[in-house]
């Protein structure tokens, strides 16, 4: 039985994150190919399951911090990878209000699954800034 608390920081966080995936770095060659920003996209990439990225973020607050109400707004940046995963090593914390927030917050991104952005009808790597709000 979920806690109406963890519903609405489920709402909460979901809305934050769905607004900023449509903000991405600029545009950045990589060894693996290009990396494309939200301006360069015919298609944004986003969430497969907002539901099932909601309930990752219930899941991986930290209990200490939740018992002591501490939240915030992680903000990450990532590549989407053509497939809709996360690429491995790609999830950098830009900001965190505590440590194992960011720490948290990351652990996320990496279990996101994504319908990856498009160019001109192709899937694409994507870089995306994304926040992920935390609130007691």
């Amino acid at each position: 039985m979920s806690h109406p608390r963890s519903r609405r920081s489920s709402r909460l966080g979901l809305a934050a994150l769905a607004l900023a995936l449509g903000t991405a770095a600029p545009r950045l060659a990589h060894a693996q190919g290009e990396v494309y920003g939200s301006e360069d996209l015919t298609s944004a990439p986003r969430l497969a399951s907002p539901a099932a990225a909601a309930r990752l973020i219930v899941r991986s607050f930290p209990d200490e911090l939740r018992r002591q109400s501490v939240g915030g707004t992680v903000q990450l940046q990532f590549v989407i990878a053509p497939n809709g995963r996360v690429e491995p090593g790609s999830v950098e914390v830009v900001t965190a209000p505590q440590q194992a927030l960011g720490a948290a917050a990351k652990a996320v991104a990496e279990k996101l699954e994504f319908v990856p952005g498009k160019k001109d009808g192709s899937t694409v790597r994507a870089r995306v800034v994304m926040p992920i709000v935390y609130k007691p």
